[in-house]
């Protein structure tokens, strides 16, 4: 099954509105001051995250590398990106996790040195993140991904 232009545009928006959306909750996690609402910011970040993820490998199932059995030539392609796709969702859901803890049991605590380093973690990745995901949602639009051609042959046997 070939990638169609219009299904890949809609996947391309759909990634790019869930990043654009995780780049926008990023900047206002800092201003709810109630429990309630850092739950639900929280909640919808994640949300996002997942539903990004799972756009990005529909786009891969559906690539003639990964229904021909290739996947060791996707994944080597893809390495990068889903090495820091993954520290990032890991880092967002352990700052999300300790922040709602630290909030539930005293709103008005100071923050921690553990909520701290996960803040800190998790902004530096996310210029990461946006960058690599948004490189391989690019990458997999690659049309000799998507055919039986020979550059496949010429790629190293995996190991």
């Amino acid at each position: 099954m070939k990638l169609s232009t219009p299904r890949y545009t809609f996947c391309l928006l759909s990634q790019l509105t869930f990043m654009f959306c995780d780049l926008i909750f990023n900047c206002i996690s800092l201003f709810p001051k109630s429990r309630d609402g850092l739950l639900v910011l929280f909640i919808f970040q994640d949300l996002f995250l997942v539903l990004s993820i799972t756009i990005m490998l529909i786009t891969f199932f559906s690539t003639y590398l990964f229904q021909a059995g290739l996947v060791e030539v996707l994944v080597r392609k893809f390495r990068a990106a889903g090495a820091v796709v993954v520290a990032y969702v890991l880092a967002s859901v352990a700052l999300h996790a300790v922040w709602l803890l630290e909030k539930w049991a005293d709103p008005r605590a100071v923050s921690t040195p553990l909520l701290i380093v996960l803040f800190t973690l998790q902004r530096c990745l996310s210029p990461w993140y946006y960058f690599w995901y948004k490189r391989a949602a690019l990458r997999v639009a690659d049309p000799r991904l998507y055919e039986d051609v020979d550059w496949i042959s010429s790629q190293p046997p995996p190991r």
